[in-house]
């Protein structure tokens, strides 16, 4: 296709902070890694199911066959990054001695680490007040060695100097960003995520194809998040259903896992939109999985914003494989929505919101609209989204 015509603020920043390595087996490298960094005694985060799968072992007997230190593990986190498990992390961090951290798992728990961290290179006792800071950016010092192994193909947590976590005291999902709090080294080995069950490979996917997609039509989009964006689609498009249909296929799992980096590089320059406001705001009231609350949401809000940007929407066709010479950019906008339809159908993920008995009474949605109006990625959807909008959005996905 002819590339169209595309506008971008004549005024951008580029940021991306971590040295990235990949490789089938690259944990093997992990204590030299973390002695490069200067670390000698570390600390690894994850959760009590990669523990349970032998995943988190994987990475633990490279860090004792090094000479690396292991100081202990902690595999208390659970979905989302919570602020008092931060908080118990870090007392955790600073009981055994430690002096660097690796983070093994998925978004939660990358998160989880980078607050940590946070805390500890800043000696605070409590992550609550940074949380309700959001930007953490004045007076900002680099923090302890971090290393992070993502074991799922969808946040890009590894490169983003920003992190989720969940207040559970307001039921809020709260943005916080620190210019050193992604890793300093983000290590990709596809082997880590082979066990991961067919539909959390499904969701987690799609979560890193909307982070492409929305870095994309973002109206903070500029070339270089489209050139990570638009390949990041080329390869989620082709392997997400490999991966999914054969969890072994090592290829796929490792282009699902560079894509997923590239889309997290994409996005968190240029932020997200309506399906991260909706989806975020989903997971504080209704426990749903960010990933697929992102899966559900992402057509419904993507047929919305196609007469905003379509040529936008024709570059996403065009990366996914879809013939869109002779179209006009409107009608190739509408061949992208239907292929994301058509994406999730082939992966398995059929859900809807009423599957999370998510009511249908528009005074019931009220504080799920209000949570999603108030979230920091609402503004950079390329339609402006009214709380009446908001709500045609989830009454759709219902």
């Amino acid at each position: 296709m002819k590339y169209p015509d595309i506008a971008f603020e004549t005024m951008f920043a580029w940021v991306n902070r971590p040295r990235i390595m990949y490789s089938p087996g690259l944990r093997s490298e992990v204590g030299f890694e973390m002695g490069q960094l200067g670390g000698t005694k570390a600390v690894i985060f994850t959760d009590k199911g990669l523990v349970s799968a032998g995943i988190a072992e994987m990475v633990a007997e490279k860090v004792r066959g090094s000479d690396l230190a292991l100081a202990g593990i902690f595999d208390s986190i659970i979905q989302d990054a919570r602020i008092d498990l931060i908080n118990e992390g870090a007392a955790f961090y600073r009981k055994c001695g430690a002096d660097c951290m690796i983070a093994v798992g998925g978004g939660s728990v990358m998160d989880t680490a980078k607050a940590v961290n946070i805390m500890i290179g800043g000696g605070h006792e409590d992550f609550q007040p940074l949380a309700d800071q959001a930007g953490l950016w004045d007076d900002a010092k680099a923090l302890p060695p971090h290393i992070a192994f993502p074991t799922t193909a969808g946040t890009g947590c590894e490169v983003t100097n920003a992190m989720v976590v969940l207040d559970m005291n307001a039921h809020a999902k709260l943005s916080v960003t620190h210019p050193y709090c992604n890793c300093d080294v983000a290590m990709l080995d596809p082997e880590l995520t082979v066990k991961l069950p067919a539909k959390i490979t499904a969701f987690t996917g799609m979560d890193a194809l909307t982070h492409a997609i929305e870095g994309i039509t973002s109206t903070g989009a500029e070339p270089i998040s489209d050139a990570l964006g638009l390949h990041a689609i080329r390869l989620i498009y082709k392997y997400l259903p490999i991966a999914v249909r054969d969890p072994e296929d090592i290829a796929a799992r490792g282009h699902m896992l560079i894509a997923s980096t590239m889309a997290g590089m994409c996005f968190v320059n240029t932020m997200t939109g309506g399906v991260h406001a909706t989806a975020h705001a989903l997971g504080a009231l209704y426990g749903i999985p960010h990933g697929l609350a992102n899966a559900i949401m992402l057509p419904i809000v993507m047929d919305y914003n196609v007469d905003d940007v379509p040529e936008r929407y024709m570059m996403i066709a065009d990366a996914m494989g879809i013939d869109v010479s002779g179209k006009k950019p409107a009608e190739a906008a509408k061949m992208a929505v239907e292929a994301i339809v058509h994406l999730k159908k082939e992966v398995g993920l059929a859900d809807t919101l009423k599957d999370f008995k998510v009511p249908k009474d528009p005074e019931k949605l009220k504080p799920l609209i209000d949570l999603a109006a108030a979230d920091g990625q609402v503004g950079y959807n390329p339609h402006y989204l009214e709380e009446e909008d908001i709500l045609k959005l989830y009454l759709k996905a219902i």
